[in-house]
């Protein structure tokens, strides 16, 4: 089969799973390499974040994948590994491999388990109307100011340290001063839940159209991004989360937009559960295996 008739087919696959994925689009090499085997094709590429981004390890090697047979994904993954191995430094632990699959496709699971690859975050969508009715709370919701800046960063830095154990944020010493300038200039998309003049938590939203980057992951178009939700840890499990959750749901509603997307770190015993029992579901999985060599 031609990389022609293998997107063609791993495109019929993936709308069959799931509907709110989008179209895949073509194969374009540009500055990466085509991988192909019977049955699966991939583009392969490398690429360096900066010290300053914690959200991902410095080093990563991705593969984009398309997959008529599910059982040709193991031969890929292979492939790409014979194809990377020269450029690895074994024991690099901010260096990872790494492969985002739809949630929904599930039978190539077991070559991505067998190879070391662990499902480290999700991307989950929430469709308009979906998610639990808040109860009345003390909490009250308001707008970040400028003179926020400073609990708006501490409660951000409280999610980088808490995800780290998870395998793909990785906090550094740059980090700090690069999401302070980042907050800064976001800061008319962060809401603060109160208990009188006592900044309890945070949650910052993009609408479109600043989250239309994020339209590549969903068949929908147009949809918000819930960038971050922080509560402190002395106030974990107390509703504060909820409340905030239940405010973004409503701005994104009454926007008319078709639906929200997040990250979230999928080993995370409160994000999980806490993020589906708000409405949303998987949709694309990343599963990384770092270091790429022992």
């Amino acid at each position: 089969m031609d990389v022609s008739g293998i997107e063609t087919a791993h495109a019929a696959r993936v709308a069959a799973l799931d509907p709110l994925l989008p179209v895949p689009p073509p194969l374009a090499p540009g500055t990466g390499r085509l991988v192909t085997v019977a049955g699966g094709a991939g583009i392969a590429w490398s690429q360096q974040t900066p010290a300053s981004d914690p959200w991902s390890p410095r080093r990563k090697h991705l593969l984009e994948v398309r997959l008529a047979d599910p059982a040709a994904f193991g031969d890929l993954l292979d492939s790409w590994f014979d194809l990377i191995h020269s450029s690895v430094v074994p024991g690099d632990l901010d260096c990872a491999a790494v492969v985002e699959v739809p949630s929904r496709d599930t039978e190539g699971v077991l070559a991505l388990v067998h190879r070391g690859f662990t499902a480290s975050s999700v991307i989950a969508v929430r469709l308009p109307g979906r998610g639990p009715v808040v109860e009345p709370s003390d909490v009250v919701v308001r707008p970040a100011g400028p003179e926020d800046l400073a609990v708006v960063l501490d409660l951000t830095m409280a999610v980088v340290e808490y995800d780290a154990p998870f395998g793909k944020i990785t906090p550094r010493p740059e980090v700090v001063p690069a999401l302070r300038s980042q907050l800064a200039a976001s800061l008319g998309q962060i809401w603060l839940g109160c208990r009188g003049d006592e900044v309890l938590g945070l949650l910052q939203l993009q609408l479109p159209p600043a989250s239309a980057w994020c339209d590549r992951y969903s068949a929908a178009q147009g949809v918000g991004y819930l960038a971050s939700l922080s509560v402190r840890a002395d106030q974990r499990g107390s509703g504060v989360g909820s409340v905030l959750v239940a405010h973004a749901h409503s701005l994104s509603d009454e926007a008319g937009v078709p639906a929200v997307l997040l990250h979230h770190a999928l080993p995370n015993p409160r994000s999980t559960p806490f993020w589906y029992r708000n409405g949303y579901r998987p949709l694309w999985t990343t599963w990384l295996r770092r270091p790429v060599l022992r």
